[in-house]
Parts: C-alpha cells; structure tokens; sequence
C-alpha cells in the first residue's frame, strides 16, 4: 500500500453531525443580516461545504473574502496560498520552535488533505529544515507538519500526547515512548479580535456554533504500514498497538478513539521496528468519554456501535480494539501484499462508502449472520488466519449474547422496519459485561491471541492489567 492509498482508505472519519441548520434559522432576524451571510460564506468555505470554483477547495490557510479576518494571523506565513493544495509545495514556512531556534521548512509533499476539516486534520505535509546552522537538528531531516482546526473545549492533539510521554517518564515506562508520536513543535493560533470571523460566528450563533483554534504541529517523521515488507514484521507492530493502546487507557487514561490503517505507523531504531499509534486529533481523557456522545472514529473501521444510532453507551474501549480487527482483516483481505491492491471488486467496499446507517447495516450482517462465508484472507497474509479468525468469533459471540434493552424505545420505534436489526434479544441481564461484551472482547482475550505469529512469540513490551 502506499501512503495515497492508505490516505484513501482512511478518509471517512466522522465526527457526528458537525453543524447543522434547522429551518427555523432561515426565520432567524439575524440570518438576514448581510454580515451573517458573510461570515456564514467564509465558515463554509473553510470547512470545504462549498465548493466554490474547484473541487479541492478545503482549508485556506491565508482564506480572506471581501475584507473579513480569516481565521489565522497572516504575518505568521510567508506564502499565499492557492486553492489547490498542491500548490503548498514549495511554500516556506518560518516559526520559532520549542527549543528557542528559529526555523524555515519548505514543504516538499502534501500526505493528506482531509476532505471534511471540520475538527479533524485538514492538511498533512512533509517538510525539510532549510536552516544552514551547524547546531540544527533539524537539517537535512524530514518532519511532518499538520495543521488542523479542533473545538476550543478540547484538548489539543500535542496536549494529549504530551501528557501520555510526561506519565510514561514519571513512571519509568520508557518503553512507552517507542509506541507514541513525537511532537518536536507546536503553535496554537486563536486571533482575539473580536471582528475575527470565527468570534462573529460565536455571537450570532452562540452555543450551536463550537469555537475553533487553529493547531499547526511538527512531528519526527513515522513510516506507514505500507513500507513493511515481512508479515511478522506486521504482526509486531498490530501487537505493539494493542499493548499501547493498552497503557494509555490504563496508566495514562486516554482512549484514542480512532483506530484506522492511516493512523498505525512505525519507527525503525536500532534496527527494530516498533509500532506507532497515531494522530490524537479525536482522542480523550477516558473519564470525558462517559459524559460525551460524540462518535468518532473512520467509518470503515468503526465499530458497530458507534455506526448504530441506538447506542447511548458511550465510546469504550472494546470499540477501539473492534477497530483494530477491521484495519487487520481489510489489510489482509484488501490487499494481494503491501502496496498491491487485490483485483475488484475488493472485499468489505461496502465498508468505505455510504452512510453510518448504510455500513451498520453491512457490518451487523457480517458479525450477526450465520451464514458468512469465510474470511476472504490473500496468501501474503495467511499467516493473520489465526488473529482473525479467533476475534472474529469473540465479537461475534459478544454481539449476538448481548441483552435487550427495549425499556428506552417508544411504541413507534419498537415497531420500525428496523426491528430486525434490533438483534438485542434477550431477556435484559443486570451482569452483563457490556465494556467487554461479556469478557469477549479485551485486552487480555486480545493479547492472549495477539502475542503470538505462526507459532512463535511476537515481543510483549508491557503485561498491564490482567482484569481488563
């Protein structure tokens, strides 16, 4: 696979209903008001919910329209830029960085430009340090450089990975630190002007509008999955995922929320490779997940309930690890071997496209169905037979033991055309293990299968806790 594709397969991430207009705003006063409308353009155009005069219009970094403030400051950039996001190439990027240096980037490749930038990353790219100093570190060196836009009420991505890499050096958990980016920068830009577009916004709108501030992180350079060449080499890193992600949930308290194919990568050091989990755009403090109802994660690895509207239970981490097996089973099933696609149609394409109900609806018949056929798994990855297998039945068991909850539905929802997915049927049981689905799918099922490949036993890094 290479690094288009796996931006390809990992460009349905969804953030719940980001905005939204009833048409009782159409009778609002104030959506009359020429300024509103204004305002309301340059948002749209921002968010990439117009398309204006190309396809590619999305994050504008430089976005102006007829004399309102856009969003950041522009004296902070030295390059205007265009529409098309290829035309970031060769843009100069001049900051002072944590360490006191003053730095010049050139970006050089454009990763990822998100077609919705609504919360989520808007723009990836791969920069090279142009300083001539002796002492930089940075010369000769690639990084990364992602800007994007999150809620204001949220932590920031460099927050969250600061505090993980902060606990795993208090504790003496350095081998943490292998499995978790690095944040070699970052600059957060919310202007205080109060003509600022996204502050008018605010007061037109109040709390239906979630003020945003823009985040422009370096990270040291990752490799995708794409540049493993060896299954086994595969298998450590899947494995080194799971006991990451295992230790932020546990000692860090942070849930990632979302697992894709785009967001595990890996680093080589001293000649071994270690697993990377990636990009906390979406992630959380675990106790801010009870209270939230947002689901969040990359449609086709999203788990199948936070696909299902009647979910109300929250983003636990048992979904996470569902995730984790579809982003195993669609490399395996999706891919002849790293970098060539299977011939179409591809197993599981239902799965990256169409609504959250729509893939719901694919994914209950693939976990609930009795009559599935068998998991359609290319000779490169024979060896993931195993994995996949054994955890496909574990959240099949989990999915189909699972208790009915029947005592929130109105009489109109318990007699919808939905009802045959409601496969929630039996009689409500009080100990049922619904963080778990009833011990079937966590940790330690999970690295029980997981911490061995063809017989041999892969690198555990960490036990952790053996009740979850």
């Amino acid at each position: 696979m290479t690094v288009q594709e796996y931006a390809q397969e990992d460009g349905m991430r969804s953030l719940g209903d980001h905005i939204e207009f009833s048409s009782r705003g159409v009778e609002d006063k104030s959506f009359k008001n020429d300024e509103w409308k204004k305002l309301f353009i340059v948002m749209v155009c921002q968010l990439k919910k117009l398309p204006c005069t190309t396809k590619d219009v999305g994050f504008i970094p430089t976005l102006c329209i007829d004399g309102i403030d856009h969003l950041q400051d522009p004296e902070l950039f030295s390059y205007t830029f265009a529409l098309d996001t290829q035309d970031l190439i060769d843009a100069i990027y001049s900051f002072v960085g944590t360490d006191g240096c003053s730095r010049r980037v050139v970006i050089q490749s454009i990763i990822h430009h998100a077609e919705d930038a609504v919360g989520l990353c808007a723009v990836v790219a791969e920069v090279e340090c142009l300083c001539m100093e002796a002492d930089c570190t940075w010369n000769g060196e690639r990084k990364i450089v992602k800007i994007n836009f999150m809620n204001t009420d949220r932590q920031s991505e460099q927050g969250l990975i600061g505090e993980a890499r902060s606990k795993a050096e208090s504790t003496g958990e350095l081998w943490a630190l292998n499995h978790l980016p690095n944040a070699i920068h970052s600059l957060s830009l919310l202007p205080n002007k109060k003509k600022a577009f996204h502050r008018r916004l605010k007061t037109y709108l109040k709390d239906k509008y979630e003020e945003r501030v823009m985040h422009v992180t370096v990270f040291e350079k990752l490799h995708p999955l794409s540049e493993l060449e060896d299954p086994r080499d595969f298998a450590q890193v899947f494995y080194d995922i799971l006991q990451i992600h295992q230790w932020l949930y546990e000692c860090a308290r942070i849930l990632h929320c979302d697992i894709s194919s785009g967001n595990i990568m890996f680093r080589r050091k001293d000649g071994k490779i270690y697993g990377v989990l990636n990009d906390f755009d979406l992630s959380a403090r675990v106790e801010e997940m009870n209270k939230s109802d947002i689901r969040t994660g990359t449609k086709p690895f999203m788990s199948l309930d936070m696909l299902d509207s009647y979910w109300k239970g929250g983003h636990l981490y048992r979904h996470d690890l569902e995730s984790l097996f579809y982003v195993m089973l669609c490399l395996a099933s999706r891919y002849e071997q790293p970098g060539v696609a299977a011939v179409e149609p591809r197993a599981y394409s239902l799965w990256f496209s169409g609504t959250n109900r729509e893939i719901f609806h694919n994914k209950f018949t693939f976990l609930i169905d009795p009559f599935v056929q068998s998991l359609p798994i290319r000779s490169y990855f024979a060896g993931f037979k195993r994995w996949l297998r054994k955890i496909y039945r574990e959240l099949r068991g989990g999915y189909r033991q699972r208790p009915a909850c029947f005592e929130n539905l109105s009489t109109s929802e318990e007699e919808s055309e939905d009802d045959d997915l409601q496969f929630l049927e039996k009689d409500n049981d009080p100990n049922f293990d619904w963080n778990t689905l009833n011990r079937h799918v966590s940790y330690v099922r999970m690295r029980s299968i997981m911490s061995s490949f063809k017989g041999t036993s892969l690198q555990t890094r960490w036990v952790g806790n053996p009740d979850h």
